[in-house]
């Protein structure tokens, strides 16, 4: 029997009210961030998973826990945590990962086709992120984080190079989405980071790592569309 009241809330939703949520949609592969306007039941269709397993892991999941990233020190604080641990992670398993697939691809890619197109997909992945943050980092957190110190010290809305902020937070939107297209076909070409029977020590410790890098992803992306944007968003109109 189908429980209507977590089945009906959106993954996003699920996931910012209990972050032990996150552990359960990665397991059975409901992606928060890239259909985080799904609900359970269509992200469980999608996924070919039974709604009512999906729930009562949810439900087993336990009492809620803070969200997966530092909410009460403010948006500035925010900010803080993506770039020292989302964005400083992406930075250091793109290269590590990079040389690993192009180890493969010497060593395996006669054997292993698809192994040129994995590289060359997590290649794009890493060039695209790489892109995206020296914006947000460049442009959007600098404003974002002029924001809440201006709340806080009661003063009126910072003077914005963009216009709205709800500008640039789009570009990061489409981002995103492109981000995320990559990020599903590398889980396509990899059947779910699952090394072939064949695979040495390096494959499964590659694949291992682009599962985590594609779980810290989802995180990541879950952090800056569903809590950092709407919130930054909401601080301008309240400042205006």
């Amino acid at each position: 029997m189908t429980h209507l009241g977590l089945a009906d809330q959106l993954l996003a939703d699920v996931v910012s009210a209990n972050a032990r949520a996150a552990i359960v949609l990665d397991r059975y592969g409901l992606d928060y961030c890239c259909h985080g306007d799904d609900t359970v039941t269509d992200a469980a269709r999608r996924a070919g998973v039974p709604i009512d397993d999906v729930v009562a892991a949810l439900e087993m999941a336990g009492t809620p826990v803070a969200a997966i990233a530092p909410l009460d020190g403010g948006l500035d604080a925010l900010v803080d945590h993506i770039v020292a641990h989302h964005h400083a992670y992406v930075r250091a398993q793109v290269p590590a990962i990079t040389a690993w697939l192009d180890k493969l691809v010497s060593h395996h890619g006669g054997r292993h086709p698809e192994l040129k197109e994995i590289r060359d997909t997590f290649l794009a992945l890493g060039a695209d992120l790489t892109a995206h943050m020296a914006k947000e980092e460049h442009l959007l957190f600098p404003f974002i984080t002029d924001l809440a110190v201006a709340a806080r010290a009661g003063r009126p809305l910072p003077r914005s190079p963009f216009g709205t902020l709800l500008n640039p937070v789009r570009v990061m939107n489409q981002d995103h989405r492109a981000v995320c297209d990559l990020i599903e076909r590398l889980r396509t070409l990899t059947g779910g980071y699952q090394p072939p029977g064949d695979g040495c020590r390096t494959y499964h410790l590659c694949f291992a790592e682009m599962a985590g890098f594609d779980a810290d992803l989802n995180r990541h992306v879950h952090i800056e569309d569903h809590v950092l944007f709407p919130r930054a968003l909401d601080l301008e109109l309240a400042l205006t």
